[in-house]
């Protein structure tokens, strides 16, 4: 009966977490859970947000170029440059003073 009682406490020797050993992690628990308990709460802090909160409050909007309509475009357009004529199988074998 004595052996079921102190068997748990032997079994703490090879106890190891986080290479504390049984001792370390219950002081540690102890400590943190009945000691010291705090309750930590987590507070963004966006930079860019309150940066941009005087603009946001003011209503400014990014303004966008207008899109031309497709006749402004017509009218507007620079015509194509012509193509150069391809130069036909026999006159690639020429050489370049008789292409001419």
């Amino acid at each position: 009966m004595c052996i079921l009682g102190a068997a748990p406490f032997a079994a703490c020797g090879f106890f190891s977490y986080h290479s504390m050993t049984a001792e370390q992690l219950l002081w540690a628990w102890i400590k943190s859970e009945i000691l010291m308990p705090k309750r930590l709460v987590f507070r963004s802090d966006c930079l860019y947000y309150q940066i941009m909160q005087p603009a946001m409050a003011e209503g400014c909007k990014r303004r966008r170029k207008k899109r031309a309509n497709k006749t402004d475009k017509a009218q507007t357009a620079k015509p194509k440059p012509k193509r150069r004529n391809r130069m036909k199988k026999n006159e690639m074998t020429k050489a370049p003073e008789a292409r001419q």
